[in-house]
């Protein structure tokens, strides 16, 4: 096993057993080749691109139509929502009163800040990769808040954990909202499911977020886009290809998203066709239920894949 600390990235991957750097179009890449697995992050919003473990192809899905380029989130992977979740109006206003601009970026800025490497293990059954996104990071012109931020990966041949940590570095309480906007592909749209929602209530802003109720499993007639609350895991995801389940920690809401097809059009990096192969399920604090974190503090959200 090998441990790697302190030096540039690339020339710390240039002595690792699985991981090697890969130039994408503008961004810098971690591409790794692990015998049980392979996967590829970016730096640049510490977005996680693939993982496809050996002999399958990959559990996460990315536009085909991607572009790389600095200061843009690619459309798909595990994009970081952070410090807060979709249009900062919709927001909580204990998350407001931080947020600052006249026009803040919709789900905050650390998916399209640059992050540092800061922990690289490597083992025969698995690879844990640290990222951190430091206090002198934040940008101050649209956030008031003091945090530090790392985002941390446990890969093994059996299925991809993937953690946020926040800790509040600050002298005040820090509220935020997040998520791990999680795209997942599936053959068909139209006979996908998600097992484990049943009974629960959400806020579908569909219809000028009425709260409703879902009944049995969740399934796509049309564009949807709901925030699910109260503690919802594991969650199964069944597709015509697999079943994965997704379990959550730290966290008492999921976001379901699928565009469908009006949408679909008007989103950018994004093929017409495409909304037919993916969907969003997204491990949150969204809505009701935002983070606040006293001086010192830190709070870890957590996602865990694997299949069945």
């Amino acid at each position: 096993m090998r441990q790697h600390q302190n030096r540039s990235l690339k020339e710390r991957l240039s002595t690792s057993a699985f991981c090697h750097f890969e130039q994408r179009g503008e961004l810098p890449c971690i591409v790794i080749q692990h015998p049980g697995f392979s996967a590829s992050l970016l730096p640049q919003g510490a977005q996680l691109l693939s993982f496809c473990p050996t002999d399958d192809t990959s559990w996460i899905w990315l536009s085909p139509t991607a572009e790389y380029r600095q200061g843009v989130s690619l459309r798909g992977g595990i994009p970081i929502c952070w410090p807060w979740f979709g249009n900062a109006d919709k927001n909580p206003p204990e998350v407001r009163d931080a947020i600052a601009g006249r026009q803040p970026p919709a789900h905050g800025f650390a998916r399209t800040n640059r992050w540092t490497l800061s922990r690289l293990y490597e083992a025969a059954d698995r690879i844990e990769i640290e990222l951190t996104l430091p206090q002198s990071h934040c940008i101050q012109s649209v956030w008031q808040g003091n945090a530090e931020l790392t985002a941390r990966w446990i890969m093994t041949p059996d299925g991809l954990e993937m953690q946020l940590i926040t800790t509040n570095t600050g002298r005040s309480t820090l509220a935020f909202s997040q998520a791990l906007h999680t795209y997942l592909p599936t053959p068909d749209i139209h006979t996908t499911r998600i097992d484990g929602l049943a009974g629960h209530s959400y806020i579908d802003t569909m219809t000028g977020w009425q709260r409703k109720q879902q009944q049995g499993a969740v399934v796509f007639q049309g564009e949807t886009d709901r925030i699910y609350l109260q503690q919802a895991t594991p969650l199964r995801l069944v597709t015509p290809q697999r079943t994965l389940l997704i379990h959550s920690r730290g966290s008492h809401s999921t976001i379901v998203w699928n565009p469908w097809i009006e949408k679909a059009q008007r989103l950018s990096q994004f093929d017409d066709a495409a909304w037919q192969t993916m969907l969003c399920i997204e491990t949150a604090n969204a809505a009701d239920d935002w983070v606040n974190l006293a001086t010192g503090e830190s709070h870890c959200l957590s996602m865990r894949l694997s299949a069945v």
